[in-house]
């Protein structure tokens, strides 16, 4: 018997094999190449049509917020003001679903904080002695002493200004 030899190449083999691997590899990287590229014209050009589209909405936005802030001041001031005179001097006619909604902003003027019934007050008439103040604070219902109110115009100095003239000390608003 004849023993037939065998060819048996390892070499080549291996190197089949290994370019096989290398050639799927290079593939997919090829692949996932062009598809982060397709990603990344898709970004931009989603990207341009944002920037169009808020262009567009910019002017509205821009008034939104200005509404708001708007919005938010006037607020803030019916809540001090509403919550300063008495309510027998209220004089807003409000419809019966309104009064509600009115009657939210108003606070007790004792748990008001005195600098907010200061403010409201000095809204009102520009400038005003020490101790007219402290007297309409008082007809109001908040009961002050000259000593807070000298507290609170240090503490909220950017709020108001304190002008002594001779023997009268007025307070006004910094505005």
């Amino acid at each position: 018997m004849q023993t037939e030899v065998r060819r048996n190449d390892d070499t080549f083999s291996l190197d089949t094999v290994s370019s096989k691997s290398y050639n799927s590899i290079v593939i997919k990287a090829a692949q996932v190449a062009r598809a982060m590229s397709q990603r990344a014209k898709a970004d931009f050009d989603r990207l341009k049509a944002i920037d169009t589209e808020q262009v567009k909405l910019r002017a509205g936005y821009l008034q939104y917020r200005d509404l708001e802030d708007e919005k938010q001041a006037r607020a803030e001031r019916l809540r001090r003001t509403a919550s300063v005179v008495p309510r027998d001097h209220i004089d807003i006619a409000v419809g019966d679903q309104d009064e509600d909604e009115f009657n939210s902003y108003i606070v007790k003027v004792s748990e008001l904080a005195l600098w907010e019934a200061m403010l409201a007050v000095l809204q009102e008439t520009g400038e005003i002695q020490l101790f007219e103040l402290q007297h309409v604070l008082e007809q109001f219902g908040k009961k002050v002493t000259r000593r807070a109110i000298e507290n609170a115009i240090v503490v909220h100095g950017s709020e108001f200004r304190a002008v002594s003239k001779g023997r009268e000390r007025f307070v006004s608003l910094k505005r």
